[in-house]
């Protein structure tokens, strides 16, 4: 018997995208795995559809906001199909047994593109709020957003999203409550190194300007001489970056360093002793997240400190990771760092190593395999 086809939708770049990576290694072998994206080198070249993401001109995208902006949102949804993401199909492409649409914006697609008996939606934010501080997000793309949860979601097979927060405001707004499946790392098997007398912290990711990384920067500043930030990031945002770089030049203890390979990040990560990450809530995605830097952090066996994000509170009180702060005020954050000492750091370490399984990406395996199966067995 053959096996059943499925296609793992999204726009991006699948190398780099640790969620798509995950739901390869999870379905790779079991089924006929095809991906869809802007790029991948993990599939074979003939199981990779790529998207071509049109040149996008000013004109375009001044048309696809008046669109949205006069409601017309049918019109703006054809429009983007079939002048912003342009999918080489070839003609023997076979007809999907299911599509894994990851995101709102794949989600169009998985239904106008592709002849799929079966999608499944795996949402990594609450979309209608992934620029909410902004008034072009908030006037303009808010409602088309709306107008596709409200086409697509009573269509959809099966759905899930990363913490509990997020899906409790799809069904709050939308009776809709995906399946919680974080964004949990794969086990890696590692010891917490032995911190020294110079505590050295890290943060990784995406230079993003509206998660406000500076106050990191700002924390830096008001810490005691025995620890030192380093800033791994990728520039996303150039002259948010650069600002970010002048910083830390202008910073003793900061240093912005190259990021390493994804695959290596969180090996790279064991020889620190903290795990930074501090996002100011300005939309309600960032005061419910629950990133892969967090869980990345535990493989690496890292005491963590966040500031009071919801989620990641959550996790660091029930396991003893580290720490959260009650502000995100940098110097009140700072004076919360400065009363840890080494022995306290280390018990933090301990605790993320003994808890390493459990909080790795070996449940959601067990989770995410078996709403496939069920949707393919009827």
């Amino acid at each position: 018997m053959s096996k059943k086809k499925i296609l793992i939708l999204s726009i991006t770049n699948q190398d780099v995208a640790p969620r798509v990576i995950r739901q390869i290694d999870f379905l790779e072998g079991k089924y006929d795995l095809y991906c869809c994206g802007l790029q991948n080198s993990i599939v074979s070249k003939d199981k990779f559809f790529p998207i071509r993401k049109g040149s996008h001109s000013i004109f375009q995208k001044i048309i696809i906001s008046l669109l949205k902006l006069f409601r017309l949102h049918n019109t703006a949804e054809k429009f983007i199909i079939k002048y912003k993401y342009r999918i080489d199909i070839p003609d023997q492409a076979p007809d999907f047994d299911l599509v894994v649409a990851h995101d709102l914006d794949a989600v169009a697609l998985a239904y106008n593109k592709f002849n799929a008996k079966k999608v499944f939606v795996d949402l990594h934010e609450y979309a209608q709020e992934e620029f909410g501080e902004t008034l072009y997000w908030k006037y303009v793309n808010k409602d088309f957003l709306n107008y596709q949860c409200k086409i697509y979601f009573p269509k959809v097979d099966a759905c899930t999203t990363v913490c509990q927060s997020i899906s409790e405001e799809y069904k709050k707004n939308f009776s809709l409550a995906p399946v919680v499946i974080t964004n949990a790392a794969s086990f890696v098997d590692l010891k917490p190194a032995k911190a020294g007398e110079t505590i050295r912290i890290i943060s990784h990711g995406g230079a993003i300007r509206s998660r406000k990384l500076e106050l990191m920067i700002e924390i830096a500043k008001n810490l005691d001489k025995r620890f030192t930030l380093d800033l791994m990031l990728i520039p996303n945002d150039l002259p948010y970056y650069n600002m970010l770089k002048k910083m830390a030049e202008e910073t003793d203890n900061v240093k912005i360093i190259p990021p390493v390979d994804y695959s290596r990040i969180i090996t790279y990560c064991n020889n620190y002793d903290l795990g930074l990450y501090i996002i100011f809530p300005t939309n309600l995605n960032n005061k419910y997240s629950l990133p892969n830097k967090f869980f990345e952090f535990i493989q690496s066996r890292l005491a963590i400190v966040t500031g009071p994000s919801v989620e990641m509170e959550r996790y660091i009180n029930k396991y003893g990771l580290g720490i959260s702060t009650g502000n995100f005020d940098p110097v009140d954050i700072a004076k919360e760092i400065n009363k840890l000492s080494g022995a306290g750091i280390q018990e933090f370490k301990s605790n993320t190593d003994k808890h390493a399984w459990e909080l790795s990406s070996e449940k959601n395996k067990i989770l995410f395999n078996g709403m496939v199966d069920k949707l393919l067995q009827n």
